[in-house]
């Protein structure tokens, strides 16, 4: 029973990360006449909340392995909840004020989403692992189909967006309870049997254009879909004269069937060779996506946006599969540069797509995000056929061996 619920808690560190981030194309609107600001400046600020999730997995680095996971969970925890808190009940429209909620918050994120993922490393084997992190896609999906449909809610009953952000804290305020209740493993690096850690051959070097392609690819990728899910609600309110409750069930409609694509996937690659099935969905991305673009019915493009969120969720965890194998027997540190590139898509993705808005109107973002996955095509294109001709030259090397 504590095994099963310190799962949970992981998946719920996933939750609450998800719980801030997807909310952020419902909640641009409001923010900008909250601090009385242009919506583009309004969602340029967002990348500070994923700027300081961002610098919350580099602080993860250096806390998780120095103390128990069990007291950075209680000190981070205690933090967030607080600061939601004075955050609902101080209503201090200080635009400097909002932008160290937002970053403070992210920082939690980032710490807690990194304990999710220690946990579930120390809870479960290999074998059983790859499930358990297939489930927190799952949970982060999950909770970005309810917080952004919660928040469209309490907005119609003219609540403010903070208390939206408060709803988060729930989960939050679960997992600090769980910290005073449950036995957590201890995962401090003496502790960790050393037969169990793979070996990394000996000065394996990660640094190979192939790498740095996939990382470029996953990148752009996260860029594309912050893009998407940041301006889909005012691109259907200004360009397409939807109202606003009904725009914002574009977030709902991405993230909601996106659970399911996930787990059509994980038993596709039981079958579907991982390399084929990504470029394929990768096409299909660039076919809906300009459909997105191209379309003047809203309901047609709400509709589209539920087969966008089936097919390309599973685009981030197959690109790292295939980044991660693109060098043999890599150092744990390849997945995690992977990551970190990644990471960074999505940390500047708000300010980015804010820049391109305010210079070209809000049909550019959507523009952006056909250009987005067609650059992913490419890059990953690119590096299959770099890893082709490499598999040539190694074959033909042993031939000649």
């Amino acid at each position: 029973m504590n095994k099963a619920l310190l799962t949970i808690v992981a998946f719920m560190t996933y939750m609450v990360m998800a719980g801030l981030l997807t909310q952020i194309g419902v909640l641009i609107s409001p923010v900008a006449d909250y601090l009385n600001i242009s919506i583009t400046h309004a969602a340029s600020m967002f990348s500070l909340l994923t700027g300081g999730a961002f610098a919350g997995t580099f602080i993860a680095m250096l806390v998780y392995g120095r103390f128990s996971t069990r007291l950075i969970f209680q000190v981070n925890y205690l933090i967030f909840i607080t600061l939601l808190i004075v955050m609902v009940a101080l209503d201090i429209r200080l635009q400097w004020l909002v932008s160290v909620y937002l970053f403070t918050l992210g920082i939690g994120c980032g710490v807690g989403l990194a304990g999710g993922a220690v946990l579930i490393a120390n809870l479960y084997n290999e074998q059983k692992r790859a499930s358990a992190f297939l489930a927190t896609d799952c949970s982060f999906s999950l909770a970005g189909f309810i917080f952004p449909s919660l928040a469209v809610v309490l907005l119609s009953t003219n609540q403010l967006w903070t208390l939206s952000y408060a709803a988060v804290g729930a989960i939050a305020l679960l997992i600090l309870l769980a910290c005073f209740t449950l036995t957590f493993p201890d995962s401090h690096p003496s502790h960790i049997n050393q037969e169990q850690v793979p070996k990394a051959e000996p000065n394996l070097s990660i640094w190979t254009p192939r790498v740095f392609i996939v990382a470029a690819a996953l990148c752009c990728y996260l860029t594309t879909q912050t893009t998407f899910l940041t301006w889909a609600p005012n691109y259907l309110q200004q360009a397409l004269n939807l109202d606003a409750n009904q725009a914002a069930a574009a977030v709902g409609n991405y993230w909601g069937p996106s659970i399911f694509g996930l787990l059509t996937v994980t038993l596709l690659v039981m079958k579907v060779p991982t390399r084929p099935l990504l470029l394929g969905v990768i096409v299909v991305a660039i076919v809906l996506s300009t459909l997105l673009y191209t379309t003047d019915d809203p309901h047609w493009f709400l509709t589209i946006t539920l087969g966008l969120g089936f097919m390309t969720s599973c685009i981030f965890k197959l690109g790292i599969s295939v980044g991660s194998q693109q060098i043999k027997n890599a150092p744990p540190i390849l997945v995690t540069f992977l990551l970190c590139s990644a990471t960074v898509g999505s940390t500047l993705a708000p300010a980015l797509s804010a820049l391109v808005v305010s210079n070209f109107g809000v049909s550019s973002a959507m523009l952006m995000t056909v250009i987005g996955f067609v650059l992913v095509a490419i890059l990953i294109s690119t590096c299959l056929l770099l890893e082709k001709k490499a598999q040539a030259i190694e074959a033909n090397q042993e031939t000649s061996v």
